[in-house]
């Protein structure tokens, strides 16, 4: 397989110019080509890039969005593999390699391949983060060497073959943000019948949240009052009104967006009640499948 035939997006939101060279600097060390969705209010002028493809929007469209119009523009130039990235994820110069040997393994066992996903250390909380499956309910377990058969993962690492998404979809840009990796990959699954494999021997740092907070003994990730609006109305969205998920999921995470809209205005560091009115209003809107953009007053 020739690298060349795989695009890695890179969304970016205010980024760090500094520390995306790096991000840029590692993924080009793998032989791929690039485009860059720039998803900042204002436009950023990318001096330092000039070989790698920038779709600069001027406004915050959504990670779906963004994703989804670096993704067309790949397709249309005739990637075969889709790499998507945040903007703060560093690759190993090995990274593509090992993915597109994973991808070249589920071939040759008949695996229907959704997509691949790398296994990650979490930066914030100091350790490899388990792999998931659901059989029927959520179980968690340390990533192994080889093939690893998944639920879903993380968007930032996730490696997916073109014909896939020209079967299954792009993103959903009515999420605007969260819960939208979770969703393509059930709908993947679930709905057409493709594998999400996780590639163990393969390791990214990531990073989730923008801080946390000790909550029954375990680190929860905190993120600002309009993100939790966004994870609970969209958790209960896949819940009630989404056919990627199967039922036990959706009991699951119903249950879990209820929890989260007492759990974290509870546990937020500042500004208690301005977490509750985002939780509340992102589970009002979810019941009633109000999506989009939101803005809170």
């Amino acid at each position: 397989m020739n690298i060349y035939e795989t695009y890695c997006i890179i969304v970016t939101f205010f980024p760090d110019i500094e520390k995306l060279k790096k991000v840029i600097q590692s993924i080009a060390a793998n032989n791929c080509k690039i485009i860059i969705v720039d998803n900042t209010d204002k436009k950023i002028e990318f001096t330092d890039f000039p070989q790698h493809h920038t779709i600069h929007l001027e406004k915050n469209t959504g990670i779906s969005c963004a994703q989804n119009m670096g993704i067309r523009l790949a397709l249309e130039k005739g990637a075969q593999y889709i790499w998507l990235s945040d903007q703060d994820t560093i690759y190993p110069t090995d990274f593509l390699k090992k993915m597109l040997s994973a991808a070249a393994a589920c071939h040759a066992q008949g695996i229907d391949l959704g997509a691949l996903a790398p296994a990650y250390f979490d930066i914030k909380k100091g350790a490899i983060q388990p792999f998931i499956s659901h059989t029927p309910f959520t179980q968690k377990f340390t990533p192994t060497n080889g093939l690893n058969k998944i639920s879903h993962s993380i968007a930032s690492g996730t490696v997916i073959p073109a014909k896939t998404l020209t079967k299954t979809g792009l993103m959903q840009e009515n999420f605007f943000i969260d819960w939208v990796d979770l969703e393509w990959c059930w709908r993947a699954k679930n709905i057409f019948g493709y594998q999400i494999i996780g590639v163990g021997d393969t390791l990214i740092e990531h990073s989730l949240g923008d801080g946390f907070v000790f909550f029954l003994g375990k680190k929860v990730s905190i993120r600002s009052p309009l993100r939790h609006h966004y994870m609970v109305r969209n958790a209960v969205h896949i819940a009630l009104h989404s056919r990627s998920a199967t039922v036990p999921i959706r009991l699951e995470i119903f249950a879990k967006a209820l929890a989260w809209t007492l759990i974290f205005p509870l546990i937020a560091p500042s500004h208690k009640g301005q977490h509750l009115r985002a939780t509340l209003s992102g589970l009002w809107d979810g019941l009633r499948n109000r999506m989009g953009q939101k803005t809170l007053a």
